[in-house]
């Protein structure tokens, strides 16, 4: 007698897999942090997210063993060593980002669009993404910033993955319909290598969005990355608590020279 598949229950059973694997990672997060899950409000969705319930602490504790390890080996740890845990606040310009998302979603469908979450932090951005239906890659430097991540947008959608990345040397082998980074250019020394980054991952008729909160960096940067090519696009995003609004940076692959 021929074996019959059951269309529902391999999907009850591929939903039990991602909710088993977000409640290891669940408690794997809850041994090394106070958690706060909390229903976020992005536009008009609320999204259930977990984050940092005190990211002053996770900070505190990093200095604390920075200090215990240089004091064992009287060895003093480098700038670019330190770890410092950005990944642990929810900034701003990931709201402006996913409300961005969303009214974009009204005209173009994100569904099965391949979306990197550069730099992800938490993963806020990038878990709108996936509530809208896209294919999800959370990419961070920080392996605990990744464990968020991933344990957020398991919640709406079993297409996610994650990949530890350092966008100043690292090659995925892969290319996404969409970039997004929220507050990533707050550093000049960075800026050469997300442009040669988000080049080599790009498809040629992708867009990248950065959002920033309006620092006099992300002033500077239009006119330098306009000068590498790009055509840059601005808008903004307006946030219920802020009085200032979030700036996007829309960047389309269409190069004016090279």
């Amino acid at each position: 007698m021929r074996n019959v598949i059951d269309p529902m229950a391999v999907t009850t059973s591929i939903r039990t897999l991602h909710s088993r694997r977000a409640a290891r990672l669940l408690s794997r997060l809850r041994k090394r942090f106070d958690l706060t899950t909390e229903l976020i409000p992005v536009g008009p969705l609320r999204i259930l997210f977990t984050r940092v319930t005190d990211p002053k602490r996770v900070l505190n504790d990093l200095c604390d063993k920075i200090d215990a390890y240089e004091r064992q080996t009287g060895q003093r740890v480098r700038g670019d060593e330190l770890g410092l845990p950005y990944w642990a606040e929810i900034w701003d310009s990931s709201l402006g980002v996913g409300q961005w998302l969303i009214e974009h979603h009204r005209t173009q469908d994100l569904r099965l669009c391949r979306v990197l979450d550069l730099g992800c932090g938490m993963g806020l951005a990038g878990t709108v993404a996936a509530v809208l239906g896209a294919q999800v890659t959370f990419g961070d430097i920080e392996r605990d910033a990744l464990g968020f991540a991933a344990l957020n947008g398991l919640r709406y959608s079993p297409h996610i993955q994650t990949r530890r990345m350092d966008w100043q040397t690292d090659d995925l082998r892969t290319t996404f319909d969409l970039i997004l980074g929220a507050d990533v250019l707050y550093e000049k020394s960075q800026w050469e290598s997300l442009d040669r980054f988000v080049k080599n991952h790009l498809v040629p008729r992708g867009l990248v969005l950065f959002g920033e909160p309006g620092r006099i960096t992300g002033q500077m940067w239009q006119q330098w990355i306009r000068d590498r090519g790009w055509e840059l696009t601005q808008t903004y995003q307006h946030l219920p608590a802020r009085t200032s609004p979030i700036r996007l940076f829309m960047l389309n692959r269409c190069l004016k020279k090279t």
